[in-house]
């Protein structure tokens, strides 16, 4: 027997719907179709469920096109930029308005029927749906702007989860070997802790560094697992330096190498597609930490595509493919401008209607960018992947090498994370986890839940009930990326980048040389030679700047091709109590720029030396680096100021006990 719904239905569409005996079609008791039913559709043949409501942010959406960078695009974002200077973007991110707004629609959307938001599937045009079915959309979309299967990505809170999502996943057993940088970000290094501690049974919490005959300078717990560094030390002249580095240091029958598309501290943008093949021809698992690549990198990571390594050939392929359509930045021309957004950005905007600027655009050219190594043939180390599987737990057994790529390319890693509020500006508590299908039927969240066992997506797509609208809105900040041109956006961020570091070099005294290598990197390395020119910059030590004391200014990276929207510039001398810099100056000099000179920039203390890690996104100006100049010279001259007066201090107390005292 069954039973319709009317119109004067309370909460519902408007539409009759059928009641039957069906029984549960998702996983528990939810009353929704079935996730992995709903996430394996075929991109041609998936209808996207239509919003329950009209979004506040569609005319600011649409507006945005037509924005140039700069200035004008600051009504895009919620930052107080009327009474702070803000080039700390790589930090927290800065959530755009469309994608805080749409998240705060579904928030009130949810409260006005939560059991109808959470748990029905409510029959509307074009599919219909709550909660679960907007979520296979959400996830559809970033799968599409990544370059990746939706049925291999899953939403988590947080780069952080995702991690030990990957490291848990990796099946660590006494003895193994877990590899990463020195470079790589704080908290994996805890993570390893953690994972050496709980494979020797001694609970995530125990400090290894308090048991006898721990090793506490790598945080190996005795009987756990083993932890090995590759230490990178500046000046380094390229990305080949950092591939030598770990050819030269993964040891053999490593577990898990973890490598960074972007690293934190220090703004490297690594050759992760060499280093991932590196490391998975010597049967090593590899977890990229993309935290910082979501937006500031191109992506495409069917192809293992994880830090921007072809991203000469998308901007070449799509440039002056809108030409005129967006008028220029006046801040940081560039000879590629025009370019638009991604081939799957395109894809999946036409999907949606609102890819309008990127119709046509699908770049699929294979040529390696700037950054990369030369390339081997697809094939060329098929036999080495073998082994891959050692010490996993289910569904990881070395046999699942026969699940590889088709075209044996071991460029693509098995794990990559990314967080969605930094660069990408989505609202904060939303993330994204990419699971080669050779690594799925081994990954378990961190949370078990009701879709436990069900299949990836329905393991990963509740955990408890929770606010689940940071993904939600999510979609909306993908839309304000293709509106503005993922490409476009990039090339924009960089020149202003080897803008404000030229700035920077002349203001600081590291000279005009760094600054125009610098530059060149910034804008594309659009004139030959401008990497090689900047690591000559570089490589000079020692002088005078501008203040008298020794100079600052010079970027750390070797040039701006192996940045992304990030570099690492050098503070001049002097801010320091003493040499070398410590973690203890670096914090003093921020505190100052915060609190006295409302610049929100993070100092770091790099191998003794004090630098400032700057971003650039579409809001940024040069006016920003300019005020940050300005506020390093007068803690300069404040710190110059008064020392001198403890010195003329000390001198006259010096000269009053030897008068008292009768001696010279």
């Amino acid at each position: 027997m069954q039973a319709t719904t009317g119109p004067g239905t309370p909460g519902m569409a408007g539409a009759p719907v059928a009641v039957a005996r069906t029984g549960y079609q998702n996983f528990g008791s939810f009353f929704t179709d079935n996730v992995e039913d709903m996430i394996a559709v075929p991109r041609e043949s998936y209808v996207p469920p239509e919003r329950p409501f009209a979004l506040n942010s569609a005319s600011s959406l649409e507006h945005a096109a037509t924005l140039p960078f700069g200035e004008p695009c600051r009504e895009l974002f919620m930052i107080d930029f009327k009474n702070w200077t803000f080039i700390n973007h790589g930090a927290f991110g800065g959530v755009c308005r469309p994608a805080h707004e749409e998240a705060n629609q579904w928030r009130e959307h949810c409260e006005a029927q939560p059991l109808r938001f959470l748990d029905r599937r409510v029959h509307l045009g074009g599919g219909g749906g709550e909660l679960f079915p907007h979520m296979v959309r959400v996830i559809r979309e970033m799968a599409d702007f990544m370059g990746a299967q939706p049925q291999d990505l899953v939403f988590v809170p947080n780069a952080t989860t995702g991690l030990n999502v990957a490291i848990q996943a990796a099946g660590l057993r006494p003895g193994d070997t877990m590899y990463m940088l020195n470079i790589g970000y704080g908290s994996v290094k805890k993570m390893a802790q953690a994972a050496s501690a709980a494979a020797a049974g001694r609970g995530a919490g125990t400090d290894p560094s308090s048991e006898a005959g721990a090793g506490a300078g790598d945080g190996e717990a005795p009987g756990g697992i083993r932890v090995v560094y590759g230490e990178v030390t500046f000046p380094i002249s390229g990305p080949r330096d950092i591939v030598d580095l770990v050819a030269a240091t993964l040891p053999p029958g490593t577990t898990l190498a973890v490598f960074d598309s972007v690293t934190s501290n220090t703004a490297l943008r690594l050759p992760v597609r060499e280093l991932t093949r590196l490391a998975r021809s010597r049967g090593c698992q590899v977890l990229v930490d993309g935290a910082h690549a979501l937006g500031q990198l191109h992506l495409d990571l069917g192809r293992g595509v994880c830090a921007g390594e072809e991203e000469e050939a998308e901007e070449g392929a799509e440039a002056g493919a809108d030409a005129g359509s967006r008028p220029s930045a006046s801040t940081a021309p560039s000879a590629h401008h025009t370019g638009a957004a991604e081939g799957a950005a395109a894809r999946e905007g036409g999907a949606q209607g609102q890819g309008d600027l990127e119709k046509g655009k699908q770049a699929e050219d294979d040529a390696e960018g700037d950054l990369s190594v030369p390339r081997r043939p697809v094939g060329a180390q098929e036999s080495g992947g073998q082994g891959q599987g050692q010490g996993q737990g289910q569904g990881n057994e070395a046999s699942d090498k026969a699940d590889d790529d088709a075209d044996g390319d071991l460029s693509v890693p098995d794990y990559f994370v990314a967080n969605c509020h930094k660069w990408l500006c989505g609202p904060r508590g939303s993330a994204v986890l990419w699971v080669h299908p050779r690594r799925r039927g081994g990954v378990r969240p961190l949370v078990v839940s009701h879709g436990s066992g069900c299949g990836f997506t329905s393991d990963f797509i509740w955990d408890g009930c929770r606010d689940f609208t940071p993904y939600l809105g999510t979609s909306s900040a993908l839309a304000l990326w293709r509106r503005l041109g993922p490409a476009r956006v990039r090339r924009h961020c960089r020149a202003l980048l080897g803008r404000a570091v030229e700035l920077l070099a002349g203001r600081w005294g590291a000279g005009a040389e760094a600054g125009a290598g610098a530059g060149a990197g910034g804008a594309g390395a659009e004139a030959s030679g401008g990497a090689e020119r900047a690591a000559g910059a570089q490589a000079a030590a020692g002088g005078a700047g501008a203040s008298g004391g020794p100079r600052g200014g010079r970027l750390l990276a070797p040039s701006l091709d192996m940045c992304g929207m990030m570099a690492l510039v050098e503070l001049p001398g002097g801010l320091a109590a003493s040499e070398p810099a410590t973690s203890a100056d670096a914090k003093y000099v921020q505190d100052l720029l915060h609190h006295r000179h409302a610049v929100e920039v993070p100092v770091k203390a790099v191998q003794g030396r004090l630098y400032v890690r700057l971003s650039s996104h579409v809001y940024n100006t040069l006016d920003d680096y300019k005020r940050l100049a300005d506020a390093v010279d007068a803690i300069v001259a404040a710190e110059a100021q008064a020392r001198a007066e403890a010195g003329a201090g000390q001198g006259q107390g010096t000269g009053s006990e030897q008068a008292a005292t009768g001696t010279s």
